[in-house]
């Protein structure tokens, strides 16, 4: 569920881990290594699902959204939703995979160690990518004020 965030298709990685460790039962020699070798298939299978689906394909202004406050006046609505906007002009101006990593770290709440194997990248790159992304959304807010 960590990694998929859905019960149907963790449970189905969970059986196919189980399926896997069972078909090769013969060769493997695990001893009282059971444990972390099914975390790991496990992990590897919920990774190659994400690679598969690669990322959500929500709307940008769907991505971030501020928190809910209860706006007392027609003002702070309008300031709440221009300030809104302006987050979501400032990601849609990122480039593509930067926009990707920034999402996986932010919305999917992935570790940069899971963002790199699901992008096939290093940890570092992930780390560069995201530093550079917040220095940009917020340059660009800063610009917009």
């Amino acid at each position: 569920m960590q990694y998929v965030h859905v019960q149907e298709e963790a449970d189905e990685i969970v059986n196919d881990a189980f399926l896997a460790v069972w078909d090769n039962r013969h060769t493997l020699e695990l001893g009282q290594n059971l444990k972390p070798y099914l975390y790991t298939v496990v992990r590897n299978k919920s990774l190659n699902v994400l690679k598969k689906k690669k990322i959500d394909t929500l709307p940008i202004e769907d991505w971030f959204e501020l928190p809910q406050t209860p706006a007392d006046t027609a003002h702070e609505q309008m300031v709440y939703k221009e300030t809104q906007a302006i987050i979501n002009q400032a990601i849609k101006r990122l480039p593509p995979r930067c926009q990707q990593i920034f999402v996986l770290s932010r919305k999917e709440l992935l570790t940069h160690k899971q963002i790199a194997q699901i992008m096939e990248l290093s940890e570092k790159t992930i780390e560069n990518q995201i530093t550079i992304a917040i220095k940009a959304i917020k340059a660009y807010i800063v610009s917009k004020q």
